[in-house]
């Protein structure tokens, strides 16, 4: 039992890994075209990209997983340069992945059968909420947008965490399992 405990664990961080890796290269040109529309300072494609891959991660792979999936995309972004903003990546990204993982294990523990949907849309709501200061820090504090710009602009990025993300991290994670590529 032991083994197989041990053998299903290293599979689920190999495929946090993998999705860490395709959220990466979709980050390079999704950010990069952020940066090409609004000169870095609205990243809405790759503030996309990466929260639903979180929840995919955290969803299918836990804790642990939603941290490797994250990070790896952060870094590839990273040492890709994908946006002039790439050195904020991981820590913001570890921000998210640890309340994202905190919340699947809540319901690994306490609500193993609860929906998909009712997983995802807690997560999000994680996401919306621990958004709040870290869109701040990004854009005031990292890029210097006056506070009025944060003020404006916070809906926008809540909304584009509860909505976007949400679906395509349902419908990802929906079509995986039915593909049975993940169990």
């Amino acid at each position: 039992m032991q083994t197989y405990l041990k053998t299903q664990k290293l599979r689920n961080a190999m495929a946090a890994l993998m999705l860490g890796v395709a959220a990466g290269v979709i980050a390079i040109f999704a950010e990069r075209a952020d940066t090409l529309l609004t000169g870095g300072n609205f990243n809405a494609l790759g503030y996309i990209n990466s929260y639903t891959w979180v929840l995919v991660s955290a969803v299918l792979f836990g804790f642990v997983g939603a941290i490797i999936t994250t990070e790896i995309q952060a870094l590839i972004g990273l040492v890709t340069a994908s946006s002039p903003l790439s050195w904020l990546w991981p820590g913001i990204n570890l921000i998210f992945a640890i309340g994202v993982g905190l919340v699947a294990v809540a319901f690994t523990r306490f609500r193993p059968q609860a929906r998909l949907s009712t997983k995802l849309l807690a997560m999000s709501a994680i996401c919306a909420i621990l958004d709040i200061p870290l869109v701040y820090v990004v854009m005031v504090m990292a890029i210097g947008l006056p506070y009025v710009v944060y003020l404006g602009s916070l809906p926008i990025y809540i909304a584009l965490q509860l909505i976007p993300s949400t679906i395509l991290a349902y419908m990802i994670v929906k079509t995986l399992k039915r593909s049975k590529v993940v169990t």
